[in-house]
């Protein structure tokens, strides 16, 4: 997975910014590392299958750390911000370290949030599973 993070790292670098459009562009030269992993057929899968594999490839990157109590966490690595007319996927770190961009990430959050518990608001499980989790006390 490191290939990976890295094959993305360096487009976003090269690129100023990472899409799932240019992860499919640069891996359209059949030497790309990233080739292989999309479908290049288009009798079998068009332009818009490529932005989704290539988007779910960006959101397969995970990176670990420790949390505060000391416990391994897996978060993405790059998360989605709204940028002018289009949405582009950045590193945590570039986020964390550019307060506009984490005030985007945490605005989404929230709405994602909020989407999620209202739609299972209702079901008793969701409310348990929740507190379960630690995340309602």
């Amino acid at each position: 997975m490191s290939d990976l993070r890295e094959q993305l790292q360096g487009i976003y670098e090269r690129r100023g910014k990472l899409t799932p459009s240019l992860v499919v562009d640069e891996a359209r030269d059949v030497d790309h590392p990233l080739h292989g992993r999309f479908e290049w057929d288009d009798a079998v899968a068009g332009e818009n299958w490529r932005r989704e594999q290539a988007h779910e490839l960006i959101q397969s990157v995970r990176v670990t750390y420790r949390d505060s109590g000391g416990e391994r966490r897996q978060v993405r690595q790059f998360h989605a911000v709204r940028r002018e007319q289009e949405t582009v996927y950045e590193p945590l770190e570039v986020i964390a370290g550019d307060e506009m961009s984490k005030q985007i990430l945490l605005r989404e959050m929230e709405r994602d949030w909020q989407t999620l518990r209202k739609r299972y608001q209702h079901v008793r499980e969701f409310v348990e599973m929740i507190r379960r989790e630690g995340v309602v006390r």
